[in-house]
C-alpha cells in the first residue's frame, strides 16, 4: 500500500470515529424520550441510530486493518477489509430495517396511540441540525480520501436526516390530532432502511466478487493504445481492492523488439496511466504482435 492510500484511509478512520461519537449521543437520546413519551417513530429513530452505532464501529474497524500492509497471506494488502465493513453495515441495517417495520405494523394491529411532547420534538430539531453537519463533513471527507467504508456511513446519516424529519413532521400530526401518522411514518422510516441497505449491499458486493466498471477499462484501454509502439491488447482486466485499483493488461508489441526496449514500453505506460488514471499498481505483459 503507498503512503497516499494509507493516509487517506487514516483520515477516513477520524471520520467513522465521529460517526460513532454523534450515534451514541442520538441513539441514547431518542430511544430515552422516544420512550417516555411513547413515540413509535423517534424509538424507531433511535433504534436505527443504535445500528448506526454498530454500523459506523464496523467501518472504523475495516478502515483500521485496511491500513495494515501486505504480508505473506494477504500480498495485496488489507483493504478490502473495508468493503468488508460496508457489506456488514448493508446487513445491520437490513435486520434493523425489518424490526422497525415490524414494530410500526404490530403497533397498527393493536391500535396503540402514539404520543409527543415539546421533548421529543427538540430532541427531533436536535437531531437534524447535528446529522445535517455531521454528513456534510463526512461526504466531503469521503470524497477527499475516496473511501467505500465511509461513503456508506456518510449515505447512511443523508438517509437517518431525513428519516429525523419524518419523525418531527409524525408528532407534528400527532399535536394535530392524526396519531396514525407517526405509525405510518415509522414504517417509512423501516423502508428507507432497507432501500439503503440493499443499495450499500449491491454496492460492496460489486467489488468484493471483482467487479469491475468497464467504461473504465475503455479509457485505460484508450491511454494505452495512444503509446505509437503498442499494436495490440491482447488481454485487460481490472479489480478494486478498497480504494486501490489493481490492473492487469496484456500488449503485442514488435516481435524485433529487445527485451530492453520492451521494458522501456511497460515503464512509459505505467506512467502514463499514473498521470492519467492514478493507478499505482499496474502489470504489463508483452507478447509478440502477429
Amino acid at each position: 500500500m503507498n503512503k497516499q492510500s494509507n493516509n487517506s484511509l487514516s483520515y477516513a478512520s477520524h471520520g467513522a470515529s465521529l460517526g460513532i461519537f454523534v450515534y451514541i449521543i442520538l441513539a441514547i437520546s431518542k430511544l430515552m424520550v422516544g420512550y417516555l413519551f411513547k413515540s413509535t417513530s423517534l424509538q424507531a429513530d433511535g433504534l436505527n441510530n443504535f445500528s448506526d452505532i454498530i454500523a459506523s464501529a464496523s467501518v472504523w474497524i475495516g478502515l483500521k486493518i485496511a491500513q495494515k500492509p501486505a504480508d505473506r497471506n494477504h500480498k495485496f494488502g488489507h483493504e478490502k477489509y473495508e468493503v468488508l465493513s460496508s457489506f456488514i453495515v448493508a446487513l445491520l441495517m437490513l435486520i434493523i430495517g425489518m424490526q422497525v417495520i415490524s414494530n410500526g405494523l404490530i403497533q397498527i394491529i393493536n391500535n396503540n396511540a402514539s404520543q409527543t411532547s415539546i421533548l421529543v420534538v427538540t430532541v427531533t430539531i436536535f437531531s437534524i441540525i447535528t446529522l445535517f453537519f455531521t454528513q456534510s463533513f463526512l461526504h466531503k471527507l469521503a470524497t477527499k480520501t475516496n473511501s467505500i467504508g465511509l461513503r456508506a456511513t456518510a449515505k447512511d446519516m443523508r438517509n437517518d436526516m431525513l428519516i429525523s424529519i419524518g419523525t418531527l413532521l409524525g408528532s407534528i400530526g400527532i399535536h394535530y390530532g392524526y396519531p396514525i401518522l407517526d405509525t405510518i411514518i415509522s414504517l417509512v422510516v423501516g423502508i428507507l432502511i432497507l432501500s439503503s441497505a440493499v443499495e450499500i449491499l449491491k454496492a460492496s458486493s460489486f467489488t468484493l466478487s471483482d467487479g469491475f466498471n468497464p467504461q473504465l477499462l475503455l479509457e485505460y484501454e484508450k491511454t494505452i493504445l495512444e503509446h505509437s509502439s503498442v499494436k495490440s491488447i491482447n488481454n485487460i482486466r481490472a479489480r478494486m481492492g478498497g480504494q486501490q485499483i489493481y490492473l492487469d493488461v496484456t500488449i503485442g508489441l514488435d516481435p524485433n523488439m529487445s527485451v530492453a526496449e520492451s521494458h522501456k514500453v511497460t515503464e512509459e505506460l505505467e506512467k502514463a496511466l499514473l498521470i492519467n488514471h492514478q493507478l499505482r499498481d499496474i502489470d504489463v505483459h508483452v507478447e509478440p504482435f502477429e
